[in-house]
């Protein structure tokens, strides 16, 4: 018998390829660098590292060249992110497969929805859900970033537009109503100087809403005291006095003085979710909650 003094990886079969590794590597190239796929993959830098080192060994060949900031794919890069990409798929499809035809009662339902909505709307509401159906676990995924539904980061997700994706299902859920308001000195200062008056806006990590593009259209030449991506952090800083701020209805407080009493601006609110859990029962249990939670907000004009 011949003695093996090492490892052909020429002759490794395509099956002995570590899932992890090209799970990576499609995280790596979606998110640009080591540390963004980390975070997405909720692992260390380091596993990332090792995991593309592991697999670029295993196929014997470099999968990307770095240009500077820039990564290039290699030929063999190409053709392996394109073989990843379609295993996520396969993947997320049987997931969703599989939890559309769980018909239980109790179980995980990720939720994905802004910070403001979870925090504000939905989580004093929860015991009315939880009274109900005990067994639910409910998580909510609360960022700016839209998450992919047919990966399954999320089962349900609240959107201010509606997707052309056919796979997803869209439903209305609301209407919300902005307002700009501030503490009684920060309205009479607007009064007395509209343009001079200080505001509240968001940072630069926030795309082009509707609420950007009204700040920018009226108070572009104001002053701007404090920015962030998070609703609650604005109210709690107009509630403090800081500026003037466009808040959705569901956050204005006591605290707060319309400028003006009719709404600036109203933004539709959509529940989406992947057309494969449609008979899931405890997505429709939600569904059912968030029409509740919603009606509660008193509507205004």
């Amino acid at each position: 018998m011949q003695k093996l003094t090492g490892i052909d990886h020429a002759a490794t079969p395509p099956a002995a390829l570590d899932w992890e590794g090209l799970r990576s590597f499609a995280a790596f190239v979606e998110t640009g660098s080591l540390s963004a796929a980390a975070r997405t993959l909720g692992v260390t830098h380091a596993t990332v590292g090792r995991r593309l080192q592991l697999l670029a060994h295993a196929l014997q060949g470099p999968l990307f060249i770095r240009r500077g900031d820039a990564t290039e794919l290699t030929r063999l890069g190409e053709t392996v992110l394109e073989a990843a990409r379609t295993m996520q798929e396969q993947t997320a499809q049987l997931a969703r497969k599989l939890a559309g035809e769980d018909l239980r009662m109790d179980g995980k339902l990720r939720l994905a929805t802004t910070d403001a909505i979870g925090t504000m709307v939905l989580t004093p509401r929860l015991p009315a859900l939880l009274a109900r159906w005990p067994a639910l676990d409910i998580e909510f995924t609360m960022s700016h970033q839209t998450l992919s539904l047919a990966r399954r980061e999320a089962d349900l997700a609240i959107r201010f537009a509606r997707p052309q994706d056919g796979e997803l299902i869209a439903k209305p859920l609301s209407k919300i109503n902005y307002f700009l308001c501030g503490t009684a000195a920060c309205v009479q200062a607007w009064r007395n100087d509209p343009a001079g008056a200080p505001f509240i806006g968001y940072d630069d990590g926030v795309p082009d809403i509707p609420e950007t593009r009204w700040l920018a259209e009226h108070a572009s030449r104001n002053p701007v005291r404090f920015r962030s991506t998070n609703l609650v952090a604005q109210c709690m800083a107009a509630r403090a006095g800081v500026g003037m701020a466009l808040l959705p209805q569901y956050l204005l407080a006591p605290e707060l003085q319309l400028a003006h009493a009719a709404s600036q601006l109203q933004r539709e609110i959509w529940t989406v979710y992947h057309r494969d859990l449609r008979a899931l029962p405890r997505l429709h249990a939600v569904l059912a909650w968030l029409q509740a939670c919603f009606a509660e907000i008193e509507p205004m004009p």
